[in-house]
Order: C-alpha cells, then sequence, then structure tokens
C-alpha cells in the first residue's frame, strides 16, 4: 500500500509538495489498513480537487512518470537521450533536479524509495527498509561515485551497478536482473500501481477486453460493473472479424519473442475498432461499436478493467479527472467501491483528482473525511501547492465542506476578476474596453438586457 508521495519540480510542482494516505485519526465506515510497526492506519481513497490549471492533474502525472522511469529507463530509454522529465518551466535556473519519492509497504515491510534527476541523469537514489520500525538502509547511489550497499541487501549487487547506465535508475537493472527484493519493489510500481488518463484510454480498453474476453475470472465481474452504471448494455464483445485478427496478432507475436526476445514491441490493435456492446431493448437486441457510444460509456468502459484488477489484487489505482464525462452519481458510486469495507475487502488504494465539489457534499452515497481532501492552488509564481483540508478545522460530520469550497473558505477555487467581466460586456457592446461607448458603433450601441 501506498502510505505517502514526494514531489519536487515536476511541471507545476516546484518546492517539495507531499501527498499523505496516512489517517489522521482512524474512523469507522471506510477502509483503513495498519501501518506495520507503527500506531497509524493507511486510508484507501484520496481525492485531489481544485480549479483549472492549479497543478492536480500534476500530481497524477508526477506519481504515473515516477512510475514509468521505474518499469522503463533501463529497458527502454535510449542509453545517450538523457532523463525526458518535466522540470518547472517558469524558473530560470533549468539545472535543478527534480525528486521523487513514495513510501510504500510491501510483504508486511515499509520502504522509502526515492531518486532525483536532471535532465542528463540520474544525480542520487536510494531505498530505505523499516523491517523493526528503524531505517535501514538498502542502497544510496550518487552521480559520479560507486553505490553504497547496506549489509543486508547482497545477491550480485555490485554487478548489476557496472550495469547501470546513468540514465537508467538501478532498481530497475537489479529488476531486469531478476534480484529477489529489489524485483518485488520494481513489481510493485510495475504491477501494482495502474492509472487512468486521457493518454491511456487505449491501453485500459486494451486491458478491459482482454481480461473479460480471455474466460478468466475477471470477466463476469467485469460485466457486471459495465451493467452497474446503467448504461443498457447486456454483453461486452469482439467482431468475429476481430478474433480472427486476434488471433494472427498473438502468431505474430509469439514468432517476435522467438527472434528478438521478450523485448519485442507487441503488436496491437485498437480497441475501439474491435470492442461491440450489445444493447437490450424491447425491441431486441443492437450491437454498436465503441466508437457509437457516446463518451461516458467509453469512459467507463475503459476504467472497469483497471477498478476491477485493482479492487480484486489490493493495488494502487490513481485517476485523472475522475469526474471527467461521468455522472456525478457514478463518480460518487465509483469511489464508494474503494471506501466500502463490504466491497473493498482486499485494502485496495483509489488516488484521483477531480472537478466535482459534490464529491464533499452531504448527498454523497461516500463521504471523504477531511484527511481524505486534498486541494491545489497556485501561487503568484506560477507553482502548485498541495494541502489537505484537515489543515482547516472542519467537523467531518456536520461541516458542510461542498459549500464552505464552493464559496472560498478553504481556497483551491478560481478567481473571477470582474473588472475583465466589464471590459468584455463593454467590448460587446461597441465599447472601446474603458466603460466608454464608442460613437458610430450601429447596433452595439444598444442596451443588453
Amino acid at each position: 500500500m501506498l502510505l505517502r508521495f514526494r514531489v519536487t519540480n515536476h511541471a507545476s510542482l516546484r518546492q517539495e509538495q507531499e501527498l499523505s494516505l496516512i489517517a489522521e485519526r482512524p474512523r469507522d465506515g471506510r477502509v483503513e489498513r495498519a501501518v506495520p510497526r507503527g500506531d497509524h492506519q493507511a486510508v484507501a481513497v484520496a481525492g485531489i480537487f481544485g480549479p483549472n490549471a492549479s497543478g492536480k492533474s500534476n500530481v497524477i502525472n508526477a506519481m504515473v512518470w515516477m512510475r514509468a522511469a521505474v518499469a522503463h529507463s533501463f529497458a527502454h530509454w535510449a542509453p545517450s537521450g538523457g532523463v525526458p522529465r518535466r522540470p518547472f518551466a517558469l524558473d530560470r535556473d533549468a539545472g535543478v533536479p527534480s525528486t521523487f519519492v513514495v513510501d510504500v509497504v510491501i510483504d508486511g515491510v515499509a520502504y522509502e524509495y526515492g531518486f532525483s534527476c536532471d535532465d542528463r541523469e540520474f544525480t542520487e537514489e536510494w531505498l530505505y527498509s523499516y523491517p523493526e520500525g528503524r531505517r535501514r538502509k538498502l542502497f544510496e547511489r550518487t552521480a559520479g561515485e560507486p553505490p553504497e550497499f547496506g549489509r543486508s541487501l547482497t545477491g550480485g549487487v555490485r554487478t548489476m551497478a557496472r550495469l547501470t547506465r546513468p540514465n537508467s535508475l538501478f532498481l530497475s537493472v537489479a529488476a531486469a536482473q531478476n534480484h529477489d527484493l529489489l524485483g518485488r519493489i520494481h513489481h510493485w510500481f510495475d504491477r501494482c500501481f495502474r492509472s487512468a488518463t486521457d493518454h491511456d484510454l487505449a491501453d485500459r480498453l486494451r486491458f478491459t477486453a482482454d481480461h473479460y474476453l480471455s474466460g478468466a475470472a475477471a470477466g463476469e465481474p467485469i460485466m457486471q460493473l459495465l451493467r452497474y452504471a446503467d448504461f443498457g448494455i447486456g454483453e461486452l464483445m469482439l467482431a468475429e472479424a476481430e478474433l480472427e485478427l486476434e488471433a494472427e496478432h498473438r502468431l505474430l507475436e509469439r514468432a517476435l519473442r522467438q527472434a528478438m526476445g521478450e523485448r519485442a514491441v507487441r503488436v496491437e490493435s485498437d480497441p475501439t475498432d474491435r470492442v461491440r456492446l450489445e444493447h437490450r431493448t424491447e425491441e431486441g437486441s443492437f450491437v454498436l461499436g465503441l466508437a457509437e457510444e457516446s463518451s461516458g460509456t467509453r469512459t467507463w468502459a475503459g476504467l472497469l478493467g483497471p477498478v476491477f484488477f485493482t479492487l480484486a489484487h489490493g493495488t494502487l489505482l490513481c485517476v485523472d479527472e475522475l469526474d471527467a464525462r461521468l455522472h456525478p452519481n457514478l463518480t460518487d458510486a465509483l469511489v464508494g467501491l474503494f471506501q466500502s469495507p463490504d466491497v473493498n475487502v482486499n485494502g485496495a488504494q483509489l488516488v484521483f483528482s477531480t472537478h466535482e465539489p459534490a464529491l464533499l457534499g452531504h448527498n454523497t452515497r461516500t463521504e471523504l473525511g477531511r484527511d481524505q481532501i486534498w486541494l491545489t492552488e497556485k501561487g503568484a509564481d506560477g507553482a502548485t501547492a498541495l494541502f489537505p483540508l484537515s489543515d482547516f478545522q472542519v467537523r467531518d460530520s456536520s461541516e458542510n465542506k461542498e459549500k464552505r469550497y464552493l464559496v472560498g473558505r478553504y481556497g483551491a477555487v478560481p478567481f473571477f476578476d470582474e473588472r475583465i467581466l466589464e471590459s468584455i460586456v463593454a467590448a460587446l457592446r461597441g465599447g472601446s474596453g474603458d466603460g466608454t461607448t464608442t460613437e458610430g458603433a450601429g447596433p452595439g450601441r444598444e442596451e443588453v438586457a
């Protein structure tokens, strides 16, 4: 489980910002998991709220970027390609490193893993464990110096260090060399951390279709989740021609792996072309292609596989703009799957960004505690500040958090400059923009109702 995530100098996140899933205090009615060898509980849900361009999506993006660096830096980044980071752009000093850190629990042990990088290389990387509640160094790496290894970390790590390029992570190299312990840390990033953004919809649709159509145990629950949204859909299927094409792709993938190894490029088709949804009405059954469905249906279909996988395995799902193209009640219901102890029996976690203030109100099926609500706003320097609602004196049970949020009591809401609006109205009336009317402006001189 994820305990904390910290990031510095990524996109609008200029100074260090921290997202914590540590509960402020235990609370009945929601999923919480005990932190090993500690007195704390970790929550299952954290929502990030804020106005447009406040940086809430950048928090999700920073988490996804860290995952990508761990998963791909050794296997897929070009040796001379540097580090494709996204530093804060409104800073004259482009050489400031970017830093990413997670505190996670894996197999009952807490770990802190992090790294810093500039445009050329990883300048630092470290991993600590807390098996007895006290920090134990596993490794520390600084650019230009040999790595330092703790006494408990064995298994050819010095040989692996020689294989590590300046722009690859040692953790990625060790996992590729099948190191047992480091491979488990890598596995958390690669397999136990999924994301849902606008950029990976096709991958999510493919993931959903593959799991449903494989005949595995996930098939029926995925179908039930599709029906749960009440879109009038009775079945998910592949077009017959696409089934044959899918089989050809499998054969081609197998041949490529035999010839080139496991790193061969995957042969993929566009899931929006092959997936079909059956609608059952009083007039009978009708099959539509995914491209013919509403954007809300496509969004929900793309979430089904990741949502079920995360709930089934007790892993982490990060969703950017959870409310986009979904009804507020459906967004509320989705959050409720993770918040409910009756449903989320494996302790899965959901981190999401949203514009939807209704999730803060009393009329939701799923009430978020103040330690689960995070806010973003930008300062005069264009940098994002991330802070929890627990920074304010708010009573979870009686406070109308939605109303207070919308009127700006917690910040993190848009600011509307009424002087700009007056200038726009003057222009619409044919004025000069300074509140005066220009002669001869024709119909624009008339009063606007």
